[in-house]
């Protein structure tokens, strides 16, 4: 029977492998992705704030989630744009640059706007963990 750290070590080689498997897409699906993402940052960032949710709650699978926490108790990092990535590349598929470059095309009151909605979810997870413990 496998151990619950050789469990949590195989999800996080499992997400790694989805992952390399995202980046190595075709370029036109990359460029496809790339521009859904930049969409819903557009046009719908309480979507993006909902995936966050499922992405820390593992709707997308544990290592996927695993990382997502690894970034939530990491907070002198810049979670926010740490996070918007994985939710980039778990639910539309974008890979980590891609995603950046299409955060730049936001306008600053966009990334404001994304921001905080990220920002909150952090903040209601951070408050829920300490809840539980």
């Amino acid at each position: 029977m496998e151990s619950q750290k050789q469990y949590d070590m195989r999800s996080r080689k499992e997400a790694y492998a989805h992952e390399t498997e995202i980046n190595s897409a075709s370029l036109a699906e990359r460029k496809e992705a790339q521009a859904n993402w930049l969409d819903a940052m557009q046009n719908r960032p309480e979507v993006i704030a909902d995936r966050l949710e499922w992405l820390l709650h593992g709707n997308y699978g544990r290592g996927e989630m695993m990382q997502a926490r690894d970034i939530v108790m990491s907070p002198r990092m810049n979670r926010v744009a740490a996070l918007s990535q994985r939710v980039a590349l778990w639910e539309w598929l974008t890979p980590g640059q891609m995603a950046i470059a299409a955060w730049k095309k936001l306008t600053p009151a966009q990334q404001e706007s994304l921001a905080l909605k990220i920002t909150r979810v952090i903040k209601k997870y951070e408050k829920a963990i300490k809840e539980n413990e």
